[in-house]
């Protein structure tokens, strides 16, 4: 009979094995005393105690540590580190018990402050900034959660080390993104949908927030790519008439003066302009709002 050889998978309670201090900051390449401290001051000490011998790390006992270790390696305070670790390791305690949707997940633990995303998203853990980005949504509505929790967190990603260059693969930026996304998506209704929001590529997380507050208005929308616009005979044929009675449009993106101006001449479609780069135009049914939560108000208070 073969015998079972050290990492080939032939004992899985080897990989679950206590282990010593020394063990795990030969592991984690940090010193003993390092190690120590973050028991005493932060907590994430060894959890598993056998009779007769010292206090050993358990798995999750190391999985909190190398969270801990990457991101102050990222330069992020050790007091955050260790918080961010302590809920990165409860929250994957329970991932393995779970059976319902993502969100379901979140039992109001996790922190919701724009440091504790930017350091999620640098991470990078998307499921992480997922669900705190779909308990934020709950809680505030999408567009404060695009102003006050999304936006400085981005701030802060520019202003840290890894503004310079990234690792293949990681986009703090983008993993926020898609976890805004995946958290509007969740607000989106069913029905008609009788706003268009017209943006550019720059400008088409802001448009896609606008739609998501619109959905939590129960007023349903669409975002129309400006580089998707026909330039045919008919430049307004995906605004229906009867059916789209409301342009918002973001910026000034690429034919947005032609669309303004048909839409005011057609005279069926209220026409919302937001951003200080959009279209100087001063026409019939054409309005200007200064912020998104503006917008949302003043586009649901248009629709009947």
């Amino acid at each position: 009979m073969a015998r079972a050889t050290p990492g080939s998978g032939g004992d899985s309670r080897m990989d679950a094995a206590p282990l010593t201090v020394a063990a795990v900051a030969r592991t984690l390449g940090v010193a003993a005393s390092t190690l120590r401290t973050w028991d005493r001051r932060y907590g994430l000490g060894p959890s598993a105690h056998q009779a007769g011998s010292h206090r050993r790390y358990t798995p999750d006992d190391v999985a909190r540590l190398q969270t801990m270790r990457r991101l102050t390696l990222r330069g992020v305070a050790p007091v955050d580190a260790a918080r961010i670790a302590t809920e990165s390791g409860s929250a994957d305690s329970r991932d393995g018990q779970e059976t319902g949707p993502a969100e379901e997940a979140d039992d109001g633990s996790l922190a919701l402050d724009p440091l504790t995303l930017a350091a999620a998203a640098v991470e990078p853990d998307l499921r992480r900034v997922h669900r705190m980005l779909s308990r934020a949504t709950r809680e505030a509505g999408v567009v404060a959660v695009w102003t006050d929790l999304v936006r400085p967190a981005a701030e802060m990603v520019d202003k840290g080390r890894h503004r310079l260059a990234q690792r293949p693969g990681n986009d703090p930026h983008g993993v926020m993104q898609v976890g805004l996304m995946q958290a509007i998506r969740e607000r989106a209704v069913s029905g008609t949908a009788p706003v268009r929001v017209l943006a550019a590529a720059a400008d088409r997380v802001a448009a896609h927030v606008i739609a998501g507050g619109l959905a939590e208005a129960g007023v349903g929308a669409l975002v129309v790519p400006a580089e998707h616009l026909p330039v045919d005979a008919e430049p307004l044929a995906w605004l229906p008439e009867g059916e789209a009675t409301v342009l918002a449009v973001i910026g000034n993106p690429p034919g947005a003066e032609d669309v303004v101006t048909r839409c005011s001449e057609r005279g069926d479609v209220n026409v919302f302009l937001l951003g200080d780069e959009s279209p100087s135009l001063w026409l019939p049914h054409v309005h200007r709002v200064r912020t998104a939560a503006a917008a949302v108000a003043e586009i649901a208070a248009t629709v009947p």
